[in-house]
């Protein structure tokens, strides 16, 4: 199960981009499988960047684990009936 949450997971982007002029910046974003942007979000170093950065990935990572189990309960339910 793990397996399919790390697969899900590998297809989303995480980066941090560093600020275009000195007094710009610092930018992390997330983007989904589809291209869309789901977060977007401002910091003063990148420290902090990357700090939020990692959190929200391992936020992302825990939901889709539980979506995973979810989804094998839901089988092995239904293959119970």
């Amino acid at each position: 199960m793990l397996h399919n949450a790390e697969v899900e997971f590998a297809r989303y982007l995480y980066a941090v981009y560093p600020p275009p002029m000195p007094w710009m910046p610092w930018l992390s974003v997330c983007i989904a499988p589809d291209g869309h942007v789901l977060d977007s979000e401002a910091f003063a170093t990148f420290e902090e960047a990357d700090l939020v950065t990692y959190r929200a990935q391992a936020v992302l990572f825990d939901s889709l684990v539980q979506q995973v189990e979810i989804k094998h309960a839901l089988a092995a339910d239904g293959a119970l009936h």
